[in-house]
C-alpha cells in the first residue's frame, strides 16, 4: 500500500511540473504532447480523486497522517514554550512563578484544544492527566478536567453500521425505541437509553447501551505509536521529564478498556465479591445488570440518578453527602483491602447516587458503579503489605512506612515522598498520625509538586513503582478528592477511621492464616505456644480497632442526632434521625469516583 502511494505520488509530481511549465511562457512543449499531458494529468487526478474517495485505506491512510501531524505539532509547541520560559532571565523569584505558571496555562489550554480535536485515546490520555493533581500543577489539572464527560458523540449512521457490523442484525430489529439523544459521552464510549423488544426483554423495559466510539479501532495502534513518538521527543529536550509510565499504563489498559465483554465479566466479579453485603442489606453498592455484551457494544440494566458529586441533588432528597461519603470508603476499601480486585477509575462521572430502591435496605441512598473496564487484581501479597502501608500511615509509623513502602515496589529512602504522593499530605502531617486534618492551599501546592526540586524525584519514583501501584495511587487520589468534596461540613477522621478498620482486618486474616499454618508445622510446644500468643496479639490488635470504631461510630451520630433536637426540637429530630444509618461493626467489611 505504501509502495503504491509514494510510486503515485512521484508520478502525479511530475505530471504536475510538466503542467505548469505548459502553460509557462518558456514551455517548448510540441502541441500534441502538450494535448497529451492536458489529458493524462486530468485523467490521473480524477482516478487519484476517485481512488481516495472509494479506497478507505487511503482514507485511512490520510486521516492517520493527519492526526499525527497534529498530535506531534502541539507535542513540539509545549516543549517549545517551556524551554523559552525556563531560558529567560527574571528579576525576581516572583517573576519567574508567574512566567511559568502562564506557560503552564497557555501550554495546557493549547493540549486541551488538540486532544478535543483528536479525541479517542487522546481524550483518554487528557483524562489521566487531569486526575494527577498529586504531582502536576493545578493550571494543569484543571484546564484539562474538562474532558471529563465533554467529548463528541458518535453519529446515529456509524452507530447504526457498529450495530450491524457486531451484532449481525440492523438496530431497529433489537430495539423498540431507541433515543439518539446520548445520555453520556465519553473518551472511549458512549451510552444512549433504549427499550428491547420483546423477544429480547429479560425483566426490564428500559436498558442502557453502550457503545465504542467506532474510529478507535481505526486508529488506537497508531495514536500510541505518535504519543509514544512525542513523549520520546520531550524526554529528549528535557532529561528530567519522567511520564514514560503513562503510556505504559496506557498500553496495558487499553486493550481491556476497549473490550466490553471483559467489562461485563468484571461488573460479574464485582457483584460476586459484595453478593453477602447486598443480601444481608450491608452495603448501599448497586452495579447495573449486565443483558448481553459483544466487543464494542454492552447493554445493560438502566438506572437514573445524579452524579456523586451532585450536591443539590442529595439536598432536594433529603441524603447526607457524608454518609454518602462513609459508604465509598467502605466499597472502596473492601475491595482493596480485603477482596483484592479493585475499580480503579472512579471519577465522579463513573458514580451515581439515587435514593435507595430496596425498602429493606438501611440506607437511605443507593451508591450506583459505573465503566468497569479497569480494573486491578492484586496478588495476596501486595494487598497485605498494601494494607500494612496504610496501617502505617494511619499510625504515622515510620519504620512501618518504610518496610511496606519497600515492600509495594518504592526505592529505598523515598518512603516519605511514596507516602506524601500516597496520601496528599505533607511527611509532618503523617508523622504526627494526623491524616484526618483539613489540608490547606499551602500544604496542596507543595504535594502537587511546585517546590523547587521535588518534581524530578516524584518523577523517579512514578518511574519505578509497578504499574499496578501507580492505579492504586490514582485511585486513592480520586477518592480523596470525592470524599473532600462530600465532607464539607462532615466529621474527616471517619474517612482514615474506616480505612484503619478495613486494613486490621486485612492484616488480621493474613497474620491467622500465616500463624495458624506455623503452629500447625510446629513440633516444639514452647514455640507453639508463642506463635499462639502472637496469634492473640494479632487478634486484639484488630478487636480493638473494631471496638474503638464502633464506640467513635456511636458517639458520632449520638451528637449528630442531640444537634438535630437543638436546632429542630424533639418531634423534627426524630424523623430525621431515622434518615442516620447506624453503622454497626458487620457493616463496615462491606461497600464501596
Amino acid at each position: 500500500m505504501n509502495t503504491i502511494v509514494k510510486s503515485t505520488t512521484k508520478k502525479s509530481t511530475r505530471l504536475l511540473q510538466n503542467f505548469v511549465c505548459l502553460y509557462s511562457r518558456k514551455s517548448t512543449l510540441p502541441k500534441k504532447k502538450s494535448y497529451y499531458l492536458i489529458g493524462t494529468t486530468t485523467l490521473l487526478c480524477a482516478g487519484g480523486f476517485t481512488w481516495y474517495e472509494s479506497d478507505s485505506q487511503a482514507q485511512h491512510v490520510t486521516l492517520a497522517v493527519k492526526r499525527m501531524s497534529t498530535a506531534t505539532k502541539v507535542g513540539i509547541s509545549v516543549a517549545i514554550d517551556y524551554k523559552k520560559t525556563q531560558s529567560k532571565k527574571y528579576s525576581s523569584e516572583e517573576e519567574q512563578l508567574n512566567a511559568k505558571s502562564d506557560c503552564h496555562k497557555r501550554c495546557a489550554e493549547r493540549v486541551l484544544a488538540g486532544l478535543q480535536k483528536l479525541g479517542g485515546i487522546y481524550v483518554k490520555l487528557g483524562q489521566h492527566v487531569s486526575a494527577m493533581t498529586y504531582i502536576l500543577p493545578i493550571e494543569w489539572t484543571t484546564t484539562l478536567s474538562a474532558l471529563q464527560d465533554r467529548c463528541d458523540p458518535t453519529s446515529e449512521e456509524d452507530i447504526r453500521k457498529l450495530f450491524l457490523t457486531d451484532f449481525g442484525v440492523p438496530l431497529d430489529q433489537v430495539f423498540e425505541e431507541f433515543d439518539w439523544k446520548p445520555l453520556g459521552v465519553a473518551s472511549l464510549a458512549q451510552v444512549h437509553k433504549a427499550r428491547l423488544r420483546k423477544e429480547h426483554k429479560n425483566e426490564e423495559d428500559w436498558v442502557a447501551v453502550k457503545f465504542q466510539h467506532p474510529r478507535l479501532d481505526e486508529f488506537c495502534r497508531i495514536d500510541l505509536q505518535t504519543v509514544s513518538f512525542i513523549i520520546g521527543t520531550i524526554k529528549r529536550m528535557f532529561p528530567d521529564f519522567g511520564f514514560e509510565w503513562i503510556l505504559q499504563e496506557m498500553q496495558e489498559s487499553l486493550p481491556q478498556e476497549m473490550n466490553f465483554e471483559h467489562e461485563a465479566m468484571n461488573s460479574f466479579k464485582l457483584k460476586e465479591n459484595f453478593e453477602y453485603e447486598k443480601k444481608h442489606h450491608k452495603t448501599a453498592l448497586v452495579v447495573p445488570n449486565v443483558h448481553w455484551a459483544k466487543r464494542r457494544i454492552l447493554c445493560m440494566e438502566f438506572i437514573e440518578g445524579a452524579r456523586i458529586d451532585d450536591m443539590e441533588f442529595m439536598k432536594e432528597h433529603g441524603i447526607d453527602p457524608s454518609q454518602v461519603s462513609t459508604e465509598i470508603t467502605e466499597i472502596f476499601s473492601k475491595m482493596m483491602f480485603l477482596d483484592g480486585f479493585v475499580h480503579c477509575d472512579p471519577h465522579p462521572g463513573n458514580i451515581l447516587i439515587r435514593p435507595a430502591k430496596d425498602p429493606k435496605s438501611r440506607f437511605k441512598f443507593d451508591v450506583v458503579l459505573l465503566d468497569h473496564g479497569l480494573y486491578r487484581t492484586l496478588t495476596e501479597q501486595l494487598r497485605t503489605d498494601y494494607a500494612h502501608l496504610w496501617t502505617s500511615l494511619i499510625r504515622g509509623d515510620e519504620e512501618g512506612i518504610r518496610t511496606y513502602s519497600l515492600r509495594v515496589g518504592c526505592r529505598p529512602e523515598s518512603h516519605r515522598l511514596f507516602a506524601s504522593l500516597l496520601t496528599g499530605r505533607e511527611w509532618s502531617t503523617i508523622s504526627a498520625a494526623s491524616l484526618s486534618t483539613d489540608r490547606d492551599l499551602t500544604e496542596i501546592s507543595r504535594i502537587s509538586g511546585r517546590a523547587k526540586g521535588f518534581i524530578t524525584r516524584i518523577y523517579d519514583i512514578l518511574e519505578t513503582l509497578p504499574r499496578i501501584v501507580l492505579l492504586l495511587l490514582k485511585t486513592s487520589d480520586l477518592l480523596r478528592g470525592l470524599d473532600e468534596t462530600l465532607r464539607q461540613s462532615g466529621d474527616k477522621y471517619m474517612t482514615y477511621a474506616l480505612m484503619g478498620r478495613f486494613c486490621a482486618e486485612a492484616v488480621w486474616i493474613d497474620a491467622k492464616q500465616h500463624l495458624i499454618k506455623r503452629i500447625k508445622e510446629s513440633p516444639n510446644i514452647t514455640a507453639s505456644l508463642k506463635l499462639i500468643k502472637s496469634l492473640f496479639k494479632a487478634w486484639w490488635e484488630y478487636q480493638s480497632l473494631e471496638y474503638g470504631l464502633w464506640i467513635y461510630q456511636f458517639q458520632s451520630n449520638t451528637r449528630t442526632k442531640w444537634s438535630l433536637i437543638w436546632h429542630h426540637g424533639i418531634t423534627t429530630s426524630s424523623r430525621k434521625s431515622q434518615n442516620l444509618k447506624y453503622i454497626d461493626a458487620a457493616a463496615i467489611v462491606a461497600s464501596k469516583d
